[in-house]
C-alpha cells in the first residue's frame, strides 16, 4: 500500500512560552533557546533527505521549519505552509497565564489543572471544558480540532507521493491531540519544544511510529 512519513516536530520555544502564556493563534518568536531547539531537531533529522517541508502558517512554525531546512542543508521540491496545522485555538485564553486558565476551568469540577481534567475524560473532555468555559465562545473544541487536522491530511496526500519523507513544523497541543486521536495515552507526557514525532501516512489511515522524541 503507497504510504509516506511525515517528520511532525514541535516548534522551538517562544517569549510567550518563556512567560506561560496561552499561546495558540496568537503568535511570538522564537526565543534564543527555541532557536537552540530548532537546531537540535535538525539534528534528530541527520540522515534524512526530506521531499517536502511544510509548517503551519504561524511564525515560530515557519521559523523553525527555515532553521532545521538551513541547518541540514536540504532544499526540498515544495516549502510551505498548511493552515490546518497551526495551533488549537484557545479564544478567549490566548496570552493569558496557563495555570491561572486551567485552574479557572477546571474549578467546576472539582479540580485544580489541566491534568486533572485529563484524568477524569482524558483530551477531548478537557478541550470541551475550555470551550464550554470561554466567554467569547471561540475556542476551538475537540471535534473542531479533528475536523481541521482532517483537512490537513487530505492535503498532504493531495501534495505527497509514495515513499517520500516529509517535514511537518506544528504546535504542543495540535500534536498532542492528533497523536491522541491517532490512539496514543499522552497523558502527562506534552509534546517538547523541538521534538520529533514520526507518523506514516496510508491512503485510509495513519500510523504513530514514535512520538515526542
Amino acid at each position: 500500500m503507497n504510504s509516506f512519513t511525515v517528520y511532525l516536530v514541535r516548534h522551538g520555544s517562544t517569549m510567550l512560552n518563556s512567560f506561560n502564556r496561552m499561546q495558540g493563534w496568537i503568535d511570538s518568536d522564537l526565543s534564543d533557546e527555541g532557536i537552540q531547539q530548532a537546531g537540535q531537531a535538525a539534528e534528530k533529522l541527520q540522515g534524512v533527505t526530506l521531499d517536502r517541508a511544510f509548517s503551519s502558517d504561524l511564525g515560530r512554525a515557519i521559523s523553525t521549519r527555515n532553521i532545521i531546512l538551513n541547518q541540514l542543508h536540504q532544499t526540498p521540491r515544495e516549502v510551505t505552509q498548511l493552515p490546518a496545522f497551526r495551533e488549537v485555538n484557545f479564544g478567549f485564553f490566548e496570552g493569558l497565564d496557563s495555570d491561572d486558565i486551567w485552574a479557572g476551568i477546571a474549578a467546576p469540577y472539582g479540580k485544580h489543572s489541566q491534568d486533572d481534567l485529563m484524568a477524569i475524560g482524558g483530551l477531548q473532555e478537557t478541550r470541551d471544558a475550555m470551550k464550554q468555559s470561554d466567554p467569547s465562545h471561540t475556542a476551538e473544541d475537540y471535534d473542531a480540532v479533528i475536523s481541521r487536522v482532517k483537512t490537513g491530511f487530505t492535503a498532504l496526500r493531495d501534495h505527497c507521493q509514495n515513499g517520500e519523507s516529509i517535514l511537518l513544523v506544528s504546535h504542543g497541543t495540535l500534536i498532542r491531540t492528533i497523536i491522541d486521536y491517532l490512539g496514543v495515552d499522552t497523558t502527562g507526557n506534552y509534546p517538547q519544544n523541538g521534538s520529533v514525532s514520526e507518523l506514516t501516512i496510508f491512503p485510509d489511515h495513519v500510523n504513530v511510529e514514535t512520538y515526542n522524541q
